[in-house]
């Protein structure tokens, strides 16, 4: 298995992929037995709680808080929801086997951060029993906001804590996304899915040699900031019967701070190509969308192989909080995809060799209740999913310093 910062050769990439399906050997009569794939539906379904449900949670609330459980502690054993595991059980098999996503409803939010943060870890629980570290200073948590504290200019700030656009990407490391929406923007700021499978299918008839490029292990994938390193790696893997996706412009290529400050780097630039091939890719991404549908409260999981997912720019109201998702990355034990050799670098980051959630030179785990009140710039990170390659930067902005953590 390849280790970080190891440049693999397209055949030996492709050699340990023995069994997938690559450009050179496709066969399109083996598309319509390639079910496990998926579909999205023509408008965003919600699954509903109420009643027995909502007992549930509150009970599972009140014993997290009797007995001081947070963070790491809260898990399906430790929050138990006996009736509502049936409805948390059918989004579980929607994010892995069904239409790739699912959002749950009715549960709403408490006036204590504290209980809002253990009760999206409880119910998240349920679709993935194992977390993945979010940055080398083991954030399990991510705020996803602009806070209106914060003074540092949004050119210096991770792009999902800025209100411009974030272009179709893959969050690189994470089997599922799980997203508890605690409140919207004004105007915008909108998420988007589309189906690999469906992009696949429409490259395979209409763009074959882009095709070929996105699964040839040839793109510069950034693994580390300082120094810098990076892998080669294919954007695309056809890997038992299914298609996964694993992309993220802002990290592909060499990092413009590495640029800018003339630091010698192997890292090579993306050709003609490359970018011809990541602009079809979101086009046909962008034909093939599907806007999800979320209210403050929400909890939205996402499976991140079988979809890419965007945002459109944002307007926050000049009174109150403004967009702030919490976000977790998880992968299910029992039905998460196979991951790909070809793809493990930066899921291996995130989960461990072995997936079992502790990677490599994690040895403290934290999980903040606020965004930071100060915002530090990361010196080193990349891509949409502000997934930071620098020992020094943090996911949410506070560099060494925590705010308040459970």
């Amino acid at each position: 298995m390849e280790k970080s910062g190891t440049i693999m050769t397209r055949e030996e990439l492709l050699q340990l992929e023995s069994g997938a399906l690559t450009p050179n050997c496709l066969d399109l009569s083996l598309i319509a037995s390639m079910v496990g794939n998926v579909t999205l539906p023509s408008e965003s379904p919600v699954m509903h709680v109420e009643g027995k449900g909502l007992e549930e949670v509150q009970h599972a609330l009140q014993v997290c808080t009797e007995l001081g459980l947070a963070g790491d502690a809260i898990s399906k054993s430790s929050f138990p929801l006996p009736t509502l595991r049936t409805v948390l059980d059918e989004a579980r098999r929607q994010v892995h086997e069904g239409q790739g996503f699912a959002i749950i409803r009715g549960i709403g939010l408490s006036d204590s951060v504290q209980d809002n943060t253990n009760m999206f870890l409880g119910l998240a629980s349920y679709i993935g029993d194992v977390r993945g570290v979010q940055d080398k200073q083991g954030s399990m948590l991510t705020h996803v906001t602009a806070s209106k504290t914060w003074t540092v200019p949004p050119e210096l700030r991770h792009g999902i804590h800025t209100n411009t656009a974030l272009a179709w990407h893959n969050d690189m490391g994470t089997d599922t996304i799980a997203l508890h929406i605690r409140s919207l923007a004004e105007e915008g700021g909108n998420t988007f899915v589309a189906s690999s499978w469906t992009i696949y299918r429409e490259l395979v008839t209409s763009f074959p040699q882009v095709l070929e490029l996105l699964c040839e292990p040839c793109w510069p994938l950034q693994v580390s900031g300082n120094p810098p390193r990076h892998i080669v790696a294919p954007l695309l893997q056809v890997h038992n019967n299914r298609v996964y996706l694993s992309v993220d412009p802002g990290r592909l290529g060499l990092h413009p701070v590495t640029a800018k400050a003339g630091l010698g780097s192997s890292i090579p630039s993306l050709t003609t190509s490359h970018l011809q091939a990541l602009e079809t890719l979101s086009g046909l991404a962008t034909k093939h969308r599907l806007m999800l549908d979320t209210k403050p409260g929400d909890m939205l999981f996402i499976n991140n192989w079988a979809l890419i997912h965007a945002r459109d720019s944002y307007k926050d109201p000049e009174d109150g909080p403004g967009r702030h998702l919490v976000r977790l990355w998880l992968r299910d034990s029992e039905f998460g995809w196979d991951v790909p050799k070809s793809m493990r670098v930066p899921w291996e980051t995130a989960f461990g060799s072995n997936g079992d959630g502790y990677p490599t030179g994690i040895t403290h785990k934290k999980y903040p209740l606020v965004p930071s009140h100060d915002y530090k710039p990361p010196k080193y990170t990349a891509g949409s999913a502000a997934f930071v390659l620098d020992d020094s930067d943090d996911v949410n902005g506070e560099g060494t310093e925590s705010s308040k953590t459970t």
